[in-house]
């Protein structure tokens, strides 16, 4: 497996491949048919009405205090937290490298035009908590080269593409990098043990911490009189220093690759360290995909979203792996309604940290120091095996997600997830609602009662309807999330359906996927297929007992003690030197 991606298909070099462009499963949807997004021009019309701003909608239908935030009864935030991390392992979307209007008179930061690539969202009058600002700064996603206005160079009109800047595949790229050149700067070529790098400046007791990026400067501690910087993290994504329970489980991976390094060392003396880092670096992969196809993807998108994904029958060449822009810019973002407004940081005895309480979800965005001079991971490991997940539907963005989002840089305008996300989906020119009910197999609503076999909740419909018009105006994102979920899923119906699309197509498109017929041997399958993310767990961190699965919320009198969950057996990875 290349860090790239390319020649995992042989016919189709780079499906999959890093820097390369979405595929799109419906055409996109642009003011101007290939670059101007819709509601570019606020006066243009779509059956009939004007498409609401997008903080408008926010405000109405998003906000929720933490104090309403409800619980899910079933499942832990480490299924919230799983879900980015895998997001971050197959899809990343850069934005523009401009920050200023192509005429470079204009910054993006400060202008309430639209001004490519500047596309800012406009603040209503009224809004309950902005009243220093008329708009919130929007940088659009960059461009494929050839597409959209540089098409025109070509002399023909090619609709504007976005770009997937890491591999499409479950191969854990968030250890590994996406590109040879990242990768190169995290693996320790100083000696023939096959490791990947760690820090050189802290230690998590006896455990390592992921190594510093010094180019990449993080938040840092006010109150700290050393002097000493701590930069954000460094590992094979750039997002991992984004919150402190993202690095936890970037953090958990490469202690694992390592420990696996060095069994195989003590087991194949003989092996060079680039046999040992590969073949580490093979069986960590296959844990992702192990994790993700069997214990996370069930839950999210339940026995029917399974069903339609089908079993497993092989390599299939014909499948495109590639992400889709509506995964990656709509469905897959489903996740950001089900994130608790606090961080919880637990003792030994799972109890609050009497030194270091929980924080305030904005708190823990891209501060590493908190982890390092705060007690370390295992406290906010146990934090999220012991919090619910954020449930209610019609509830869909906590405060702490709608008013703080990385404020830490953003100190005048507080930024606004669920804006930005329906911001994205506009930019990147994904249909609107009634195209994918379409494509799901579901009639297109003509009007609001039409919806009422999705969405239930009348109040939500008169909602959507004040602000939109006509059905066929919702933005997916928000459409989606209204959707009733599914019997035994995270998600409503169309949602399942493109969820589940993408995730078949991620499997069965991955010639290194690990049930594949040669890429393991039938021992050494037999051996994965008895991993489970309780026993990564166990065997990287301070922690004793953990419930047998890590994504069901269990009360710590149900947790299981570590040396009860099966180990991973190397011995079939043992070769004879002759």
């Amino acid at each position: 497996r290349t860090h790239t991606g390319q020649c995992n298909n042989k016919r189709n070099a780079y499906w999959g491949a890093s820097n390369n462009p979405f595929v799109r499963w419906r055409a996109a949807q642009y003011e101007n048919d290939f670059s101007t997004p819709m509601g570019w021009n606020s006066n243009r019309m779509y059956n009939g009405y004007r498409l609401p701003p997008v903080r408008q909608v926010s405000n109405d239908v998003m906000r929720t205090s933490n104090t309403q935030v409800t619980g899910d009864p079933l499942y832990s935030h480490m299924l919230v937290v799983w879900g980015q991390y895998i997001d971050h392992d197959i899809d990343f979307t850069p934005q523009s490298l401009s920050t200023s209007t192509f005429q470079g008179l204009t910054d993006c930061k400060t202008t309430c035009k639209n001004e490519s690539p500047c596309f800012p969202m406009q603040v209503p009058s009224n809004d309950p908590r902005i009243s220093t600002a008329s708009c919130l700064p929007f940088f659009r996603s960059a461009a494929v080269c050839g597409t959209g206005e540089t098409s025109t160079l070509f002399h023909k009109l090619q609709p504007r593409e976005q770009i997937n800047a890491v591999t499409s595949f479950v191969d854990a790229s968030t250890v590994y990098g996406s590109t040879d050149s990242l990768n190169r700067r995290l693996r320790d070529m100083s000696n023939e043990d096959g490791l990947m790098k760690v820090n050189t400046m802290f230690k998590d007791g006896t455990w390592d911490y992921l190594p510093f990026d010094p180019n990449n400067p993080c938040v840092q501690d006010q109150f700290d009189a050393s002097g000493v910087n701590i930069p954000c993290f460094h590992a094979g994504d750039g997002r991992v220093s984004e919150h402190l329970t993202l690095s936890a489980i970037h953090t958990i991976w490469v202690r694992e690759h390592n420990r696996i390094a060095r069994v195989l060392k003590a087991m194949n003396p003989h092996w060079s360290g680039e046999i040992l880092y590969q073949e580490a670096r093979k069986i960590v992969g296959a844990y992702h995909q192990i994790v993700h196809w069997k214990e996370y993807v069930p839950k999210i998108i339940g026995p029917e979203g399974v069903n339609m994904m089908g079993s497993y029958a092989g390599y299939d060449a014909s499948v495109n792996p590639s992400v889709s822009n509506v995964f990656a810019t709509a469905a897959f973002r489903f996740g950001h309604a089900t994130i608790a407004p606090q961080f919880r940081r637990l003792d030994e005895n799972f109890n609050d940290h009497p030194q270091f309480p929980s924080i305030l979800l904005h708190d823990a965005f891209f501060s590493p120091w908190r982890m390092i001079r705060q007690g370390g991971m295992d406290p906010i490991l146990r934090g999220l095996l012991t919090t619910f997940i954020s449930y209610e539907q019609n509830r869909l963005a906590s405060f702490q997600l709608q008013s703080h989002h990385h404020s830490a840089y953003w100190s005048v305008v507080a930024l606004d997830l669920a804006s930005l996300n329906l911001q994205r989906g506009r930019d990147h020119a994904l249909p609107l609602y009634n195209d994918w009910r379409e494509e799901c197999g579901f009639r297109r609503a003509n009007n609001f009662s039409d919806l009422a076999g999705e969405i239930k909740d009348k109040a939500l419909r008169d909602k959507l309807e004040r602000l939109y018009g006509h059905p066929g105006n919702v933005d997916l994102w928000l459409a989606g999330l209204s959707e009733d979920l599914m019997n035994g899923s995270r998600t409503g119906p169309v949602f399942t359906c493109l969820l589940a699309r993408q995730f078949k197509f991620l499997r069965d498109g991955d010639r290194f996927y690990y049930e594949n017929p040669g890429v393991f041997s039938s021992q050494q399958l037999a051996s994965l297929n008895k991993l489970s993310f309780a026993r990564v767990l166990c065997d990287n961190s301070g922690l004793t007992k953990v419930q047998s699965d890590l994504f069901m919320l269990r009360d710590v009198n149900q947790f299981v003690d570590c040396s009860n969950i099966p180990m991973l057996d190397l011995t079939p990875w043992r070769e004879d030197p002759t």
